[in-house]
């Protein structure tokens, strides 16, 4: 038995997120049905996060034990030709056996996007959220900067979530603008269920006015769900990259 790694890139919005359940598409359970073809033998994949509905990825990471005897460009090729064309397999290797796509990390990075301007985009509109009315870049850049460090997230959980602490260490929390488009940039060693949709949420009631920046403090103690912002749609957010 041979074990691989692969990074992968979806859109996700055809999908029921990450994770395998009955009945429904999902992109762990798309790429199981098609290892499992190749492979010859039911296949089980793991991943470094578990994406949630409508959310896309450019660098998700996966790990897989299979009995193949395929070299890791040709299970590579493999697999795209046999992927729907909305997920795509850009690098496969070989690994120890001991790799764990999720255990391993050690940290990962989310992106939540906003199309900041006075129209809409056919083009963009299942990446982005849409923002027309005007926000306060710099008021936004100083609340991210709370979120830094060691702390309880609890305001900013969904009421589903599982998570056996809520306690995460966000190592960077900040915005780019590049042109039109403000990308939220967010890299912690864990993520809590809506965590980012909520942070940047609560952010954008910061750029709106609607909050100080210095609330996001207060919120982020109070560990009240219902002092944080709401819950952003999923297509915005994108996983970028997990860490090593």
């Amino acid at each position: 038995m041979r074990r691989f790694t692969l990074i992968l890139e979806y859109e996700g919005t055809a999908y029921h997120g990450w994770q395998v359940q009955p009945g429904l598409p999902t992109i762990q359970g798309v790429l199981q049905a098609a290892l499992t073809r190749i492979a010859g033998a039911p296949v089980q994949v793991t991943g470094a996060g578990r994406t949630d509905a409508g959310v896309h990825a450019l660098g998700q990471v996966a790990s897989v034990s299979a009995d193949l005897r395929l070299d890791s460009l040709t299970l590579r090729k493999a697999l795209n030709a046999s992927l729907p064309r909305d997920i795509v397999v850009c690098h496969a290797e070989e690994v120890p056996t001991d790799f764990d796509a999720r255990r391993s990390a050690r940290s990962k990075t989310y992106r939540y996007t906003l199309l900041r301007r006075d129209y809409p985009s056919a083009w963009l509109a299942r990446h982005t959220l849409f923002v027309p009315s005007p926000l306060d870049h710099e008021a936004m850049a100083r609340a991210a900067r709370i979120l830094v460090g060691t702390h309880d997230f609890s305001a900013f959980r969904a009421a589903s979530c599982t998570a056996r602490t809520p306690v995460r260490t966000v190592l960077d929390a900040s915005w780019r603008i590049a042109g039109d488009l403000w990308h939220f940039e967010i890299t912690a060693n864990a993520f809590l269920q809506h965590m980012v949709r909520i942070v940047v949420g609560t952010l954008l009631e910061v750029g709106q006015g609607r909050r100080d920046p210095a609330e996001v403090e207060a919120t982020l103690a109070s560990r009240d769900r219902r002092r944080a912002g709401k819950t952003l749609p999923p297509h915005g957010l994108c996983l970028v990259e997990v860490q090593y």
